[in-house]
């Protein structure tokens, strides 16, 4: 079981890949790079339920800090942009019922791509 789960390759975020789940529950994560990286920090595919406390995360120009994908009922709160970053949340799909509430997004250079 453990080669099928390595069997995607480089996975598309940096910090945390959740796909296929439901009812997550993050509190207090902080996501660093010792060098920028362009993938997002937090990917969420398929992703139903999920409620992301005090996330502090690094961005990048050219991306989002989080992309969500076909995925629903997302609650981020207090969240922070630690450096600068293209927006802080992409949603894809289906995607729907995602709430930002709270936080430090000013190094974002928009709430929502």
């Amino acid at each position: 079981m453990a080669g099928e789960y390595f069997e995607i390759g480089t996975p598309p975020a940096y910090g945390i890949y959740a796909r296929n789940t439901r009812g997550l529950t993050l509190h207090n994560v902080r996501l660093e790079t010792a060098e920028p990286d362009l993938r997002p920090a937090v990917v969420f595919d398929r992703v139903d339920d999920a409620s992301v406390n005090g996330l502090a995360a690094h961005g990048h120009p050219q991306s989002p800090v989080v992309r969500c994908v076909d995925s629903k009922q997302i609650l981020l709160t207090a969240s922070r942009v630690l450096t600068p970053a293209a927006a802080f949340l992409q949603s894809e799909g289906a995607s729907q019922d995602i709430i930002i509430d709270g936080g430090d997004l000013t190094k974002a250079k928009t709430p929502r791509m």
